[in-house]
């Protein structure tokens, strides 16, 4: 019974972020370079979503790996999605201020600003997982 358990929370964490990565994807590789229009919301969104994707999913696959360190933390095993989503906003951040020494790249406070609300999507998506679907039981047990 826990294995079942255990499969289904993985499945659950890898899915979101499988989802939030063909997201991310969809708009960045298909979507963005094939759209010629001239709506001021759309070419906003399209300049926004690589950056609120992957702060959804990110954090979703740092569950699946915290969840496999079997730390004896209490703060790992009680607040794994805090420290999930703190890494993911770290990296995703700090990738956004090195492309201001990119001259191919482009640095955007609209990235920031959705790359924080893309977290704050994460949490509430924890909020609303069920209890049975948040943690891995251990085997030994």
């Amino acid at each position: 019974m826990k294995s079942n358990n255990n499969n289904k929370t993985t499945l659950y964490w890898f899915s979101i972020f499988a989802i939030s990565f063909l997201c991310f994807q969809a708009v960045s590789y298909y979507i963005r370079p094939n759209y010629s229009g001239e709506n001021t919301s759309i070419n906003y969104f399209l300049g926004i979503a690589p950056n609120f994707f992957p702060a959804i999913g990110i954090p979703a696959l740092f569950i699946l790996f915290i969840q496999q360190l079997k730390s004896t933390s209490r703060w790992l095993n009680e607040k794994n999605y805090i420290t999930a989503n703190l890494l993911s906003l770290m990296g995703l951040i700090a990738w956004e201020f090195i492309q201001t020494t990119s001259k191919k790249l482009h640095f955007d406070w609209n990235d920031i600003l959705w790359t924080l609300f893309g977290a704050f999507v994460f949490q509430l998506i924890w909020i609303v997982t069920p209890r049975t679907l948040k943690e891995i039981e251990n085997q030994t047990k």
